[in-house]
């Protein structure tokens, strides 16, 4: 025990299972100071460390946001640009990184093991308490003049994108009406780009002077360290004499919300081009966060409101036959004191046709829904009468005065009078089925570095608190671990009776004031800021003198040449040695494998069995991949509904055969109808059952739960999830079974499902990473419209593209496809509800292809399908093939059942194509809006070929360029431009995998050694510090840079986000390529050094993954050809000690050369900017085609890429 300090508190971290270990907790204080170091002990790999700082606002200048990026930039005894990050990456951990919140900052590492934390720990404090905040830095981290006018810096970039987005815009008005100006929470911490124009050197260095002192920190570590780690004391101990020198702490108590309100709405305009939908925003006054019992019901409470369809909000506001808002977020956010917020986004904001036929459609006797209450008001008394024969209806009401507050205040009082005590056993089990999901992914949330259940962020609110808290800043101590109960506090609730939940919604809702914002969309919005900001460059250049224009190219050219500097050689060979990955602590798990060749599994579509068992862990969870190589391609349109249907509310059609099975193995209640071959299960029956067992299920194509997105070629397998309790995992998977292939997925079913999904993906279209993520893959993958065909285009801008093709997998999944897709199904499925014959048939076409992808599942007998097991007692060999053999006999059974229901039903035997139109690109030309329907003529069927368990789709599946291409696309919503370059890896990374040679005989050639030195060159490029990301962020150019190898889907990518100069952005990324191909430039950047920083930063990667989701990760290493994660462990750790520079170059010159190539190249580059990015006089698209690499760019509207597609 360190002579400087005292252990003044210990307590503990409940960690969610029962009879689980929690998480000892143990704060120590300086003995003349207010510094305090706070030790959480959670097993495992991973040790964070965080310093954290309260930091408070009274202006939009964003000094603690600008303070965070400066102290990045190199310290009084580290005065070198990058060296902060160079001493993390050199320690088997990633490059640091910070978070500004509203009230406080964190400086955040993360590594392996605890010795990488002491070789860092005293680099961190020395940047934190002693940054060089100086002119050079300022210009590129934060604002900038340049000599043609233009605006630039990182922080800029950042915020210029943030400031406008609707959810920013709503959140920063929200609590601008709650708080008065004397709180912190009233002002934009990040800034605002008008006021950080204002900012200064000096301002910033001010800020430090206030806030950045011992007395004010607080030192937070959790993850595997000792109680009392001594070598950390040691380093502090070191520069006692400093943290001795500190003032008192920081004591300001934020001030209570405001009283009055000058509005009882507020009406604030964002930039959209989406005019029909707008938000409807409301805050609260909480709770102290002192009061841990009240915060904690609210967020039950909340998390109910917002997230279970059941619940009286959704089916007031979303989830009715006419929705009155498209989605609802509910949050409660610890602030001093708390505010929650309730948001109801795309709500319509004026009357138009298309909603008034979906009222009709919903008025009619054919729309049914059993789940909605007969006793809670209809669509009819929320609309008010529908004229039937003129179609009109009140939509624009939405938006009238106090309208929208009426319908919430009369939910809420619902709520309280009625529903609650006529629902309290739904609501009751709801609350404890989500304690109990917490309690089984507590240790996945509790080692993250950020969000609700975060140990370190709950530390660090815990430090702030001590600081800014009203119900805190006079206690003698602070109250670390505060929410360490959190489970005892939930089951304390859990106890509570209806009358006190009623007494919670009074309180808070009912009877406290709110604070009422209206968000109205404004097409014109973005432009004319865009205009703005082009007038006031051209303003500021004819103000300048030659003498303030050569001033700015000085002081550019000063930043430019700043960014270039490199860390002298022998300081970094004076940094300690990169630790032993050996020393790490791997997480506990075993595993056992089972090869499913017995006569009844070779009739399934399994192949291999995988039972994972994980010692630490609290529930079972079972990962189930189904082939779908036999899928007829007309099909895979509809995959994304299905997993959405199997998702929702729906009940089951059961077969009578099957039916005292399924009862057995359930305990659904089914009762066999006389007479009749199917017994059915309404929607609540199945919910219950669902809920009972399931802490949580989830389904996607492909093999990752999180890749389920438009923007990956998945692998062609359909995925079944679930998290549930050890005793009931056969049940568990039988429930999602039975809803797989008996769900009652009929016409009303499936458009509930389409509308919902249409919806989620208009939110990400056009907007941020999405036209990126989601574009690339439509432009690479062989289509009727792709990069080829817009590279050699020479119709005329009339003409259209007239296709019937059945689109490859990774196009039938892609967000353009997919949304003119589900406009197609919503549009005939609600003409055919509401009586249209014609539509009958398409609709009838939806059902059908539901039907037969049931049907192609039912009948897989592939065999080469995975059932992944894990569980957290042990099991032998013989429990894991009994365990495996349930599941897998199960999945027979039923599918058997299903096949023989077939026969019951008349059914179409073929699949229907649907008809799909593209527009053709003419050049630069733009398209007319119009869309005609016309015939269609015959094209190819494109074939996707199934890829198995140990194979991978290349770049052989994308289209080839003879040259590189660029598309330009300007966009009314975007402040900041998005910029990409993607480009197909030539050859493939990784070998087939021949199972029949041994794995050490494998590993011992290192056949995927192209892809790991592929891998670890973009995280030589793309570090922080790293060249690529160092010469456009470092820079000011921009504010996001990733490069990205996407090894599995077959490219290689660099993805440029928030740009505020994108052409410098990519004249930056052209220079950088352009320079490596020199072998001296190559050699003075390219070192062991960087290579050892790579390491570090991949091998932790794979580390944390494991920590977070240790059973998926065994379950891709199966996909992969290896046994389990015990040998891609290995694999991974060979390959990546065996990399040498010199495989950096080879990758670096087969792979990266060709972002430049002025032929035989196939780059696709595509740039999004605002819609008034030029500046008057000159074409921006001239400016693109002028480079030196022979790159031709042409301008498309986006809405060129979308298809029409006809069912």
């Amino acid at each position: 025990m360190s002579a400087n300090y005292i252990h003044e508190q210990q307590t503990q971290y409940e960690s969610g299972g029962a009879g689980a270990s929690p998480y000892p907790v143990h704060v120590y204080k300086h003995r003349a100071t207010e510094f305090r170091v706070v030790v959480c002990q959670v097993p495992g790999p991973l040790c964070h460390m965080a310093v954290c700082v309260p930091t408070v606002c009274a202006d939009h200048k964003g000094k603690p946001h600008t303070l965070e990026h400066m102290v990045f930039c190199g310290s009084e005894r580290f005065p070198y640009l990058g060296y902060i990050d160079a001493a993390a990456s050199h320690n088997l951990g990633q490059p640091m990184n910070a978070s500004t919140y509203a009230d406080m900052t964190i400086y955040k590492f993360a590594g392996l093991g605890q010795e990488g934390v002491v070789n860092v720990l005293p680099v961190v404090l020395d940047h934190v308490m002693h940054p060089l905040i100086q002119d050079n830095h300022f210009a590129t981290e934060v604002y900038h003049i340049d000599q043609d006018g233009r605006q630039q810096g990182v922080i800029l970039s950042e915020m210029s994108d943030f400031a406008y987005k609707e959810s920013s815009v709503r959140w920063h008005s929200l609590r601008q009406l709650l708080y008065s100006p004397a709180s912190t929470y009233a002002w934009e911490s990040g800034g605002l780009p008008q006021s950080i124009e204002a900012l200064t050197t000096d301002d910033v260095a001010e800020y430090h002077r206030e806030f950045y002192n011992y007395s004010n920190l607080t030192l937070l570590l959790v993850g595997s360290y000792d109680a009392f780690p001594k070598p950390i004391f040691d380093v502090l101990d070191g520069l006692d004499v400093e943290i001795v020198a500190s003032p008192p702490r920081l004591r300001r108590p934020m001030p209570p919300p405001r009283t009055k309100r000058e509005k009882r709405r507020n009406d604030v305009a964002y930039a959209s081009e989406k005019v029909h939908i707008g938000t409807m925003a409301f805050a609260w006054e909480g709770p102290p966060v002192e009061d841990v019992e009240t915060y904690t019901a609210l967020e039950m409470l909340i998390d109910f409101m917002s997230t279970d369809p059941a619940s009286p909000l959704r089916r007031r506001f979303t989830n009715r036959p006419v929705p009155i808002a498209g989605d609802i977020q509910f949050d409660i956010t610890d602030y001093f004191p708390s505010m929650i917020e309730l948001s109801f986004t795309e709500v319509p904001l004026t009357s138009y046709m298309s909603h008034a036929a979906e009222a009709a459609v919903a008025a009619t006797t054919r729309y049914r829904d059993a789940s909605i209450s007969a006793s809670y008001p209809s669509p009819a008394d929320a609309f008010g009468p529908i004229d039937l024969a003129k179609l009109h209806d009140d939509v624009s009401k939405l938006f009238a005065s106090n309208y929208y507050r009426k319908q919430l205040a009369s939910t809420l009082t619902y709520i309280v009078d009625h529903w609650l005590q006529e629902n309290w056993s739904q609501f009751h089990s709801y609350l404890n089925k989500r304690t109990a999901a917490l309690a089984a992914s507590f240790s996945q949330y509790a080692m993250l570095d950020r969000g609700m259940f975060s140990l370190l962020r709950m530390l660090a609110r815990d430090a702030v608190a001590y600081r800014l808290s009203p119900g805190s800043v006079d206690l003698p101590e602070p109250n670390f671990a505060s929410r360490g109960r959190l489970f005892s506090v939930r089951n304390e609730l859990l106890q509570k009776d209806c009358a006190y939940w009623k007494s919670l919604v009074q309180k808070w809702f009912i009877d406290s004031q709110a604070v009422h914002l209206a968000m109205i969309p404004d097409p014109k919005l973005g432009i004319q800021i865009e205009a703005e900001r082009n007038l006031n460059q051209r303003s500021r250049i004819e103000s300048m003198t030659p003498a303030a224009l050569e001033k700015a190219r000085l002081r550019a050219a000063e930043a430019l040449e700043l960014t270039k500097a490199r860390i002298p050689p022998e300081i970094l060979a004076a940094l300690p040695p990169v630790p032993d990955i050996s020393k790490v602590q791997s997480p506990a798990f075993c595993g056992h494998n089972i090869q499913l060749d017995s006569a009844a599994a070779m009739g399934s579509p399994f192949g291999i069995g995988r039972v994972l068992v994980v010692p630490n862990d609290i529930d079972a969870q079972f990962q189930i991949s189904i082939p779908l190589g036999g899928l007829a391609e007309d099909l895979r349109p509809y995959l994304p509904l299905f997993t959405k249907l199997l998702k929702a509310s729906s009940g089951l059609l059961i077969p009578c055969t099957i039916a005292d099975v399924i009862r057995q193995t359930t305990s659904l209640p089914i009762v066999k109808p006389a007479g009749m071959p199917f017994a059915y299960l309404s929607s609540d029956q199945v919910d219950a059952a669902l809920g009972k067992v399931h802490l949580s299920y989830d389904v996607c194509i492909g093999k990752y739960a999180d890749r389920n997105s438009t923007g990956a070629w998945p692998h062609e397998v359909l995925t079944l999830y679930g998290s549930v309790k050890s005793s009931e995992l056969l049940q568990g998977f039988t429930l999602v079974m039975l809803k797989l292939l008996f769900g009652d997925f009929g016409e009303d079913s499936i458009l509930k499902a389409a509308v919902e999904h249409e919806k989620r993906l208009s939110r990400h279209r056009g907007t941020g990473a999405s036209l990126l993520i989601d574009t690339f893959p439509w432009l690479r993958i062989p289509g009727p419209l792709d990069a080829r065909t817009i590279a050699s285009s020479r119709v005329s801008a009339d003409s259209y593209s007239k296709h019937s093709t059945c689109e490859p997998v990774g196009r039938a999944v892609n967000l353009y496809f997919q949304l003119a897709f589900l406009s197609s199904v919503k549009k005939s499925l609600s003409m055919a509800l509401n009586g249209d014959g014609l539509a009958a048939t398409e609709a009838s076409h939806v059902c059908t292809a539901i039907t037969q992808i049931r049907t192609c599942l039912a009948n897989c007998t592939d065999h080469s399908g995975l059932v992944h097991i894990s569980l957290p007692q042990i099991a032998d060999d013989s429990v894991a093939r009994k365990i495996v053999d349930s599941i897998v006999d199960a999945w027979i059974s039923c599918s058997h059942a299903w096949c023989d229901s077939m026969q019951l039903m008349a059914m179409p035997n073929s699949p229907y194509p649907s008809t799909v139109e593209y527009r053709v690109v003419n050049g630069t030309t733009t398209p007319p809006r119009k869309r005609r329907r016309t015939g269609t003529d015959g094209a190819p069927v494109l074939k996707s070929p199934f890829f198995a368990l140990t194979s991978r789709p290349g770049s052989s599946n994308y289209v080839k360029l003879d040259s590189p291409l660029g598309i330009h696309m300007a966009l009314a919503n975007l402040q900041t431009s998005y910029l990409g370059v993607q480009i197909p890896i030539s050859t493939p990374l990784s070998q087939t995998v021949d199972l029949t040679v041994p794995f050490e005989t494998r590993l011992k050639s290192l056949p995927e050694r192209d892809r790991f030195a592929l891998q670890l060159l973009a995280h030589v490029l793309n570090r922080t510090g790293g060249l690529i990301k160092n010469a456009i962020r470092g820079r000011g150019y921009a504010y996001g840079v990733g490069v990205h190898t996407f090894y599995e889907e077959g490219y290689l990518a660099v993805y440029i986000s928030h740009a505020v100069d994108p052409l410098k952005a990519l004249a930056a990324f052209w220079e950088i390529i352009d320079m490596l191909q020199s072998e001296d430039k190559w050699n003075e950047n390219v070192d062991e050094f960087q290579l050892n920083a790579a390491r570090s930063i991949y091998l932790l990667r794979v580390y944390s993954d494991i920590v977070e989701s240790l059973a998926p990760e065994d379950a891709s290493a199966i996909f992969s050809g290896f046994t389990g994660l015990e040998q891609r462990l290995l694999w991974v750790r060979k390959h990546v000690e065996a990399i040498t520079p010199a495989d950096l170059r080879r990758a670096f010159n087969q792979y990266y050369v060709p972002f430049i190539k002025k032929s035989s190249t196939s780059a696709l580059y595509i740039v999004a900017t605002p819609l008034s990015v030029e500046e008057p006089g000159v074409d921006f698209v001239a400016r693109l085609n002028d480079n030196p690499h022979g790159i031709k760019f042409k301008t498309m509207e986006m809405s060129a890429l979308d298809p029409v597609v006809h069912i």
